[in-house]
């Protein structure tokens, strides 16, 4: 392992294990989160450089500037700075990732709900697994998750993986025996 620890449910096995071996600055949600960014900026400014006559102009200015920063830089910089600390498994029930940047994250999701896994080729061996295909807005939500309230779920995203096309089919039959698992036995009709 990395540097996490995975915690397994009871007659849990592992499948497979690893962590990020590149970390990339940016990912495809930034297609859509850089030009917001640059969008609040070139407003904040735009407006406030016409309106700042008051101290709460000012600070109003400050305050919209530092969150437009933050999106353009701060977020790219805090996911790389994550990925450091990940680590990746994969359990014949879970897929589980781990991170540690300020206190210790598991996000575990059960793999018979998962669709089947893609992979966006990165340079080398390495590259992207996801369960179906994200569209941009999906990888520029990943960070705040998807759904309502307390069931909102960030997307099952493992980044820098390497060997990723053997790790895709540890997984891809990993995803099926969990369905199988799930399925109701096949009961026969009486009479046959």
């Amino acid at each position: 392992m990395h540097e996490g620890r995975i915690d397994l449910l009871p007659g849990e096995r592992v499948i497979w294990a690893g962590h990020p071996v590149r970390r990339p600055l940016f990912n495809p949600g930034d297609y859509f989160n850089v030009p917001v960014g640059l969008l609040l900026l070139g407003g904040v400014t735009l407006f406030f450089s016409a309106n700042h006559d008051t101290a709460f102009h000012r600070v109003a200015w400050v305050v919209l500037t530092a969150a437009g920063v933050f999106h353009l830089v701060g977020r790219p910089l805090i996911r790389y700075l994550r990925l450091a600390s990940t680590t990746y498994a994969v359990t014949d029930g879970r897929v589980i990732a781990t991170s540690s940047l300020i206190r210790r994250k598991e996000d575990a999701t059960e793999l018979a709900g998962l669709a089947d896994p893609v992979v966006t080729p990165g340079p080398g061996k390495t590259g992207t697994i996801t369960f179906g295909r994200l569209g941009v807005l999906a990888w520029a939500s990943a960070n705040f998750g998807a759904g309502s309230g307390k069931d909102r779920k960030p997307p099952v995203i493992l980044v820098g993986v390497s060997e990723v096309a053997k790790v895709r089919e540890k997984l891809a039959k990993a995803v099926d025996e969990a369905r199988q698992r799930q399925q109701p036995p096949e009961v026969q009709a009486v009479g046959e």
